[in-house]
């Protein structure tokens, strides 16, 4: 059934117009706010925020007895990984970013459109890969209870101010729950895009734990797409570049959501 809900959450994620339905029933930041009220010890304040309630999980999915067990197996899953699910408009995204391209002209500073495409592309994808893949590693791995530790961490860490000393130690967390979810979306980028030179680039940073995440996806998926026609040195010259850049990052984008779908499918076949 892990197929099943995986295939659901990615047809949810690319049709569902509006915000996500299930977190309306929800609200992470009242629940935190509970126990902040507390003054709880910080690391009490946490296990109780994200553990607890991913322990409950855990318990609820697996010592259900009987036919009733896949049932609720099965609700449990789909309500955690749409809850997890942060809905991201890819069409909209793209669409913005290529009008913006279209409006630049050479009264335009070059450096100022070369930062703005760079930005676009490191944030974009980065964000795109975070509202979705790592939740969904970590429910084919540990099921709901995993997806529910990651996605509450997430939520846990945004409530944070920026000099809060829990800051340090849960970005620690979340960098090694993305990291192998990273090294195989990269590798999804290769597979459905240009596989030579992105190969010889996931393989040289395989073990990397220095680099962050974002800037490993933002140049996996710039060597997988199609090279750019060639162009002058102009401002409009750069932003026509551009726009058949970001037209092949949507594509290799849409294309490695698929490519989860078939990882989902071997994770099944194993029976893992």
């Amino acid at each position: 059934m892990k197929f099943l809900v995986v295939l659901i959450t990615l047809f949810f994620y690319r049709n569902w117009q509006g915000e996500n339905p299930v977190r309306g029933f929800f609200s992470f930041t009242r629940y935190y706010d509970w126990f902040a009220e507390k003054n709880l010890p910080t690391y009490w304040r946490y296990i109780l925020c994200v553990g607890a309630p991913s322990l409950v999980v855990l318990v609820v999915a697996y010592q259900v007895s009987g036919w009733l067990q896949g049932l609720v197996w099965l609700l449990l899953s789909l309500v955690v990984m749409i809850y997890a699910t942060e809905l991201i408009n890819l069409d909209q995204v793209f669409d913005e970013q290529i009008r913006r391209l279209r409006a630049v002209d050479n009264e335009d500073e070059l450096a100022d459109v070369v930062q703005q495409q760079e930005d676009f592309q490191m944030s974009h994808i980065y964000d795109m890969f975070q509202g979705l893949v790592p939740g969904l590693f970590w429910f084919l791995v540990l099921g709901p209870a995993g997806t529910l530790f990651y996605v509450f961490t997430i939520l846990y860490l945004d409530l944070l101010d920026d000099d809060d000393p829990e800051v340090d130690q849960l970005d620690s967390i979340v960098f090694w729950m993305e990291w192998v979810p990273v090294r195989v979306t990269c590798l999804l980028f290769s597979l459905v895009g240009n596989f030579g030179p992105t190969v010889d680039y996931w393989l040289n940073h395989l073990t990397d734990t220095e680099e962050s995440h974002a800037v490993h996806l933002s140049i996996m998926a710039a060597i997988a797409s199609d090279k750019p026609p060639e162009h002058d040195d102009s401002v409009e010259g750069f932003a026509r570049s551009s726009e058949f850049q970001t037209h092949q990052l949507k594509s290799l984008c849409e294309r490695a959501l698929f490519g989860w779908l078939g990882v989902a499918a071997i994770v099944v076949i194993l029976g893992w």
